[in-house]
């Protein structure tokens, strides 16, 4: 068996698989010493009869039932074996909300499609999910398999299933290392535009930087994620990131306009100053108000810088908590 692809936007998985499946037809029988030593005798399916109307309930495809002329071996008990490959796409339902870490249960449900239960019983007890020669895909991992009978009652019959469970898990490694790291990189270099000095002239930008990155680092990861009806919740930090962006050169901008609006008071009572007061006395009151803008310059940004970080920690942990 195989998984060929997880098919999220249509919540169904395709599977690649070979498929075994043994009954006694009694009309069979002989004794191999009365036809010259004969053990066993091989066929195909159009001579001897088989049981078409076992099917896959949940086959996407028209293809339910097994109706192909596929080579029958017979044993002298009368036990027939009939071995058919199928690539079967069947329903499966796919919460990707945990996504990278998400993990799905996709279930075959064989059953007797036409029969009652009386005609033609599926043996539980012989039903085996093998992995023996199970393919690795490079997206999932098989977690593991179960077998498990269901009854099902339809105008007064009783139908038996068999279900064949398939546990699998998503493989984070790809999505943890291109997508995510630079995610939560992006988002810590938001909290360093606060350490950058006022008068470097380079806070403004570097923050709409950072913004612009994110807009289209969200987009190009939108292009890459598994499409559903159900939102992940790494999407929802994704874009969460991209509003504290927005937010930093919101309160980047609120930082500038303070600082050019204090030196534009500090020039001014400087300037009523400069008539009456010496050049010392001018020093020393220059050098105290630039003291004090400095002072409140700094306490705003660390106001802010710690609300973002503390933003960021929160929406970090929140998304950890949510998905492991």
């Amino acid at each position: 068996m195989s998984i060929r692809e997880v098919r999220e936007k249509d919540q169904a998985i395709s599977l690649s698989c070979w498929i075994h499946m043994g009954w006694q037809d009694k009309r069979l029988f002989w004794i191999p010493s009365s036809y010259g030593g004969i053990n066993s005798v091989v066929t195909t399916s159009k001579y001897v009869w088989t049981p078409t109307s076992v099917c896959l309930y949940n086959e996407i495809n028209e293809d339910k039932c097994f109706t192909d002329e596929r080579p029958v071996s017979i044993l002298p008990i009368g036990w027939a074996t009939y071995v058919t490959s199928r690539e079967s796409v069947t329903q499966c339902p796919i919460d990707i909300s945990m996504y990278p870490f998400d993990k799905h249960t996709c279930t075959l449900r064989f059953g007797n499609l036409f029969d009652t239960m009386d005609f033609l019983k599926l043996n539980l007890d012989l039903s085996l999910f093998s992995t023996q020669y199970f393919v690795q895909n490079e997206e999932w991992d098989l977690i593991t398999t179960n077998v498990r009978e269901a009854f099902y009652v339809s105008h007064n019959i009783t139908l038996r299933q068999v279900h064949f469970e398939v546990i699998i898990k998503r493989r984070p490694a790809y999505v943890l290392l291109s997508v995510f790291l630079p995610v939560v990189v992006l988002s810590f270099l938001n909290i360093f535009c606060f350490v950058l000095p006022i008068e470097s002239g380079e806070k403004m930008g570097t923050s709409m930087a950072i913004f612009l990155t994110f807009a289209v680092f969200l987009t190009i990861v939108n292009d890459s994620m598994p499409k559903s009806d159900k939102t992940p919740y790494f999407t929802v930090y994704l874009v969460t990131q991209l509003l504290i962006s927005g937010l930093t050169v919101i309160l980047e901008s609120i930082v500038l306009y303070v600082h050019f609006k204090e030196q534009e008071n500090l020039t001014e009572k400087l300037f009523l100053r400069d008539s009456t007061a010496t050049n010392n006395t001018r020093s020393k009151l220059k050098c105290g108000m630039c003291k004090r803008f400095k002072v409140s310059g700094k306490a705003l940004e660390n106001v802010f810088m710690i609300s973002i970080l503390i933003i960021h920690l929160i929406s970090l942990i929140s998304l950890l908590a949510l998905t492991l």
